[in-house]
């Protein structure tokens, strides 16, 4: 359903994800439409594909919580990159900043590159690091360091 951002679909859905899931459709719409008035292009597609990686990698992660499975350092950080939630808030950033807002720009911030995922890497291993110190590891956190 996020995938496709088919609100039809959220029909078979309990009232309290239809309720965030029609508040995100607004808002993304929203900021496409915004960002549309005042660039003139839409970027709704690239923000909905955003979102719709950032579920892909939070559904990965609970799949590994859930199973017992401990991924290897390499899996766990190529997903981590993505559940970061920083490719999300920059590619928010990129279409609402403006600056060369079409579709050839939007290529390029879909595709993920090294240097957003060199900043997710960077953050989501000081971010489990910061856990490591905060919390009693078990394990069981999900986290890159145990």
């Amino acid at each position: 359903m996020y995938g496709r951002w088919d609100f039809a679909a959220t029909e078979q859905l309990p009232d309290y994800m239809k309720i965030c899931f029609k508040a995100l459709y607004d808002t993304t719409n929203e900021i496409g439409y915004n960002i549309c008035k005042e660039y003139g292009w839409n970027p709704v597609d690239s923000l909905q594909k955003a979102w719709a990686s950032l579920f892909d990698a939070f559904l990965v992660e609970a799949k590994w919580f859930a199973s017992g499975c401990v991924p290897k350092a390499d899996e766990y950080l190529k997903n981590g990159i993505v559940s970061s939630g920083i490719h999300v808030v920059l590619v928010h950033l990129f279409f609402l900043l403006g600056e060369g807002t079409n579709k050839e720009s939007a290529n390029i911030v879909n595709a993920n590159t090294d240097i957003i995922s060199s900043v997710a890497s960077i953050l989501r291993l000081w971010d489990d690091l910061g856990s490591a110190k905060d919390e009693i590891q078990d394990g069981h956190d999900g986290s890159y360091i145990t």
